[in-house]
């Protein structure tokens, strides 16, 4: 219980994490997750976006923002991967709750 109360403390005091010029913002949500995809403080639309449990890719709109479903009931930690058409990467990880709906 300790380690899940500090993953969970992790997340919410994490900031957005740089890679190759964009920046991944996750914002867990009851059943998955709200990714936003930006560079330089701009919008990336069509940036295609996964965790590491997904099977396709979503891809973000003209706000840089895209919903990524949990796979399962269980909650946990989930990396989650952005990438464009000009060979840009990031990643970060969120602690998401799972989907009891």
């Amino acid at each position: 219980m300790k380690k899940l109360a500090a993953i969970f403390a992790l997340t919410l005091a994490s900031t957005s994490v740089m890679a190759g010029g964009l920046n991944l913002d996750v914002t867990p949500a009851e059943g998955g997750a709200w990714v936003t995809v930006t560079e330089q403080g701009q919008a990336v639309e069509g940036a295609k976006v996964t965790s590491e449990f997904g099977l396709d890719a979503k891809v973000t709109d003209e706000s840089g923002r895209v919903f990524i479903h949990a796979q399962n009931q269980n909650s946990r930690s989930v990396n989650y991967v952005a990438n464009t058409d000009q060979g840009q990467h990031a990643e970060k990880a969120a602690f998401v709750r799972g989907d009891h709906s």
